[in-house]
């Protein structure tokens, strides 16, 4: 038989002072930490950072499994968003330190603010109490029902990502939150650490609850990207699986090269969704799209 014991340790970030509640298991066998940061971490007060690093053979991917996991200490709205912002100040200067090696404590802080912010908005507050903070950013739908909050992933590569939280509400007025995990690139692109760029509402002929969102990105350092996709909201929340251009492609974009213009613009009265290629031969191309109610198909 094991005994619980809860102990509480303090997690020093940016000058605030974060209660963690562990719950320690002590067994002949072992001693059981469930508090997400010290997964790989030492947490000690007495460290500027707040972060002790221990080596790099654990798996992140069980960090983050473990992270999502967690109970959220704090109960209000306002005690949730005051440790958000104080995760976000912690990542904002951990950007500075260009010549260390940091992904693994930028991965975890990184999920470790996914996990609040999906929390804080399955709260009514935060529709009318904006989150602002310098990392973050929002991608609102002119209908005010889905946005998006999104910041740089910073995790020390070449190329841009983005970590992009959502925030939607269906008919009934209920509020759904989603972080998109699936990270598998489709083809020449991946979605899922994409910056969204604008969210349309689309007047569907089925029933349905779908928006259109247009997305950027780069590949490498030589092309970057730009797409568009159909999410719909249904009563499970947000899907990202919708045929979107029909045949089931979820996805439409188009890559382009430095040197080269693209453009992408939805007109919501005619309902075309243009993509303007500018080549460095000052020769343009273009492909327009039209919704007809269901999905999106090219027009010749």
């Amino acid at each position: 038989m094991c005994i619980s014991k809860s102990k509480i340790y303090f997690l020093l970030i940016t000058g605030i002072v974060v209660s963690v509640f562990l719950v320690s298991c002590n067994s002949p066998e072992e001693n059981v930490i469930d508090d997400p940061t010290t997964i790989y971490t030492i947490i000690r007060e007495d460290t500027t950072a707040g972060i002790d690093m221990v080596g790099e053979r654990t798996n992140p991917m069980e960090v983050r499994k473990r992270i999502f996991a967690s109970e959220i200490p704090e109960t209000t709205f306002e005690e949730k968003r005051k440790t958000f912002y104080a995760i976000l100040d912690t990542l904002y200067k951990l950007k500075t330190r260009e010549n260390e090696y940091i992904y693994y404590e930028v991965d975890s802080l990184n999920y470790l603010a996914i996990h609040y912010l999906k929390n804080i908005l399955l709260d009514k507050k935060s529709r009318i109490t904006p989150l602002k903070h310098k990392m973050l950013n929002q991608t609102i739908a002119s209908d005010k029902n889905f946005s998006v909050y999104y910041w740089e992933e910073n995790i020390g590569v070449d190329i841009p990502t983005t970590i992009s939280v959502y925030q939607c509400r269906d008919r009934n007025g209920i509020l759904y939150s989603f972080f998109n995990m699936e990270n598998e690139e489709k083809n020449d692109f991946n979605f899922s650490t994409s910056r969204i760029t604008g969210i349309y509402k689309l007047n569907a002929a089925n029933g349905k609850l779908l928006y259109l969102l247009n997305f950027e990105g780069c590949t490498d350092n030589e092309y970057c990207f730009k797409g568009s996709t159909i999410a719909e909201i249904t009563e499970e929340g947000l899907t990202f699986n919708y045929n979107s251009f029909g045949e089931g492609v979820e996805y439409f974009f188009e890559n382009y090269a430095g040197g080269e213009k693209l453009t992408v613009s939805y007109n919501q009265t005619v309902k075309t969704l243009t993509y303007k290629l500018f080549t460095t031969l000052n020769n343009p191309q273009q492909k327009v799209f039209f919704f007809n109610g269901g999905m999106f198909e090219e027009k010749e």
